[in-house]
C-alpha cells in the first residue's frame, strides 16, 4: 500500500469477476473437454478457441486504459491511518462483533480519507525542480504549486550498443516517478536536441504520459532520427519550434529561450537553452551546449543566474570559466552516470568550479536532487543520496 500509486477501476470490477469467469466458465469447459475427448476429439479446438478468446479479452481489459486513476504515493504515516480505518471497518462489517461502531460513519470516513490523500497529492503547495538520476543523461522535472502544472527538460535514455530489444530507462525510473507524484499529463516537454541520452526516451514517454505541447530548437524536427522517435506518438501533441528571444507564457512560469539563434541539426552546438524564474531564483539550462555557445549567450544576455545545471555534463567543452563569471551561479548541478565511459565530470571543469568558489552537486553522489519551493516555507534542497553534498 506504501507504494500503491495507481488504480484501474475497470480491472477492479474484472478482479470482482474473475471467480464467476473461472467457475462458469473454464471449469466447466475443461471438465467437458475431458469427459468428451474419449468419445470424440473434434470438440477440443473449439473449447480451445474459446479460452483462447477469454484469455485475449482478459489482456486486452488489463492493457486499457480507460478507468485508471493515478492516485500518487502515500507515506508511511498515511499507510498506517488506512490500515486502521480498514481494519475498524472490517470488524464493524462482522455481523457478531460485540463493538458498537456506526458502520456508515466508518465507510464516510475511509472514503473521505482516501480524498483527502489524493487531493494533497494531485493539489500541491509546493512545487519543485528535480533533476531525476536517469545516469549519463539529463531529465528534469519542473512543477508549479496548485493549480500544479508539470513540465520536464528532457528524458534520459542509453545508447543501445547491443542490438537487443531493452526496456526503456524510463519505465524503471521516470513513469514510476510521476506516477508517485500523482502526474499522468505533462503540460509542456522540452528537448535540448538530437543525442540518446537526452531524449532516448521521448518516445516511450509519449507512449504512457499524455503530453500536451513538445518543445524544441527549430531544424530539430526535420532530423531524420529525431523524426522516428516520434513517429505514431504525437497524435495529440503540439509540436512547437524555438529561437532565442522567444517565450514560453505560463500561468505560473515564464521560460525564456536564450539559444539557439539559428535553426540547426540538433547537435550539441544547437542546444535548446532555457532560463526561467521561480520563487524570486534564476535558473539556467544548456543541455550539452559547448563554449562557444555559451560565450554567444553572454554576448547577446545578461543573465543573472542562481541555480545551473552545468552544460554537457561537466565536460571540459563546457562551461566555459568566463561565462561562468558572467552569470555567476550561486550552485552549480550536474547530471552525469556514476563511472560513465565519458569521465564525466572532467577535472578541468571541477577546477574551474573551485576556483571561482561554486558549489557544486551532481547526480553521481547524491542520486535524485530536488529543489521544492512554496507553500509558505523556505525554498529547500533534497538529495537522494546523502553523499557528496556540497
Amino acid at each position: 500500500l506504501f507504494y500503491f500509486y495507481q488504480v484501474n477501476f475497470l480491472t477492479v470490477l474484472f478482479n470482482l469477476m474473475v471467480v464467476p469467469y473461472f467457475n462458469w466458465v473454464v471449469m466447466p469447459i475443461a471438465f467437458a473437454n475431458v469427459l468428451l475427448f474419449g468419445f470424440t476429439k473434434k470438440l477440443a479446438p473449439f473449447f480451445e478457441q474459446v479460452l483462447e478468446l477469454g484469455e485475449k479479452a482478459i489482456g486486452n481489459l488489463s492493457n486499457i486504459k480507460l478507468g485508471l486513476l493515478t492516485f500518487g504515493k502515500i507515506n508511511w504515516w498515511q499507510c498506517l491511518i488506512l490500515i486502521l480505518l480498514t481494519v475498524l471497518l472490517i470488524i464493524a462489517l462482522r455481523e457478531k462483533t460485540e463493538w458498537k461502531i456506526n458502520k456508515k460513519k466508518l465507510s464516510c470516513i475511509l472514503i473521505g480519507t482516501y480524498f483527502l490523500f489524493f487531493s494533497m497529492i494531485h493539489f500541491p503547495l509546493r512545487g519543485q525542480v528535480t533533476f531525476i538520476d536517469v545516469g549519463q543523461g539529463d531529465s528534469i522535472l519542473i512543477t508549479t504549486p496548485f493549480p500544479r502544472r508539470a513540465y520536464m527538460i528532457d528524458t534520459g535514455g542509453k545508447l543501445n550498443f547491443s542490438g537487443k530489444k531493452m526496456t526503456p530507462q524510463i519505465n524503471r525510473i521516470t513513469i514510476p516517478f510521476l506516477k508517485s507524484l500523482g502526474i499522468s499529463t505533462l503540460d509542456g516537454v522540452f528537448v535540448s536536441h538530437q543525442d540518446a541520452d537526452h531524449v532516448g526516451d521521448l518516445g516511450p514517454l509519449l507512449e504512457q504520459i499524455y503530453v500536451k505541447r513538445l518543445f524544441m530548437a527549430k531544424g530539430l524536427i526535420n532530423n531524420t532520427s529525431f523524426q522516428k522517435r516520434l513517429n505514431g506518438r504525437v497524435k495529440h501533441t503540439k509540436l512547437i519550434e524555438l529561437l532565442a528571444e522567444m517565450q514560453v507564457k505560463e500561468p505560473q512560469i515564464k521560460f525564456n529561450v536564450v539559444y539557439p539563434y539559428q535553426p540547426g541539426e540538433g547537435k550539441n552546438e544547437d542546444s535548446l537553452s532555457l532560463f526561467f524564474r521561480v520563487a524570486n531564483k534564476n535558473w539556467l539550462f544548456t543541455g550539452d551546449l559547448g563554449q562557444d555557445g555559451e560565450k554567444e549567450i553572454m554576448q547577446k544576455s545578461n543573465l543573472s543566474v542562481v541555480y545551473f545545471k552545468l552544460g554537457h555534463h561537466g565536460s571540459k567543452t563546457s562551461s566555459n570559466p568566463d561565462f561562468l563569471r558572467a552569470i555567476h551561479p550561486q550552485k552549480v548541478f550536474i547530471s552525469a552516470g556514476r563511472k560513465n565511459r565519458f569521465g564525466h565530470p572532467h577535472q578541468e571543469t571541477l577546477t574551474t568550479l573551485s576556483e571561482q568558489q561554486i558549489p557544486w552537486v551532481s547526480t553521481q553522489d547524491c542520486g535524485m536532487i530536488s529543489w521544492y519551493y512554496g507553500g509558505m516555507q523556505k525554498p529547500k534542497f533534497s538529495y537522494f543520496l546523502k553523499r557528496g553534498k556540497r
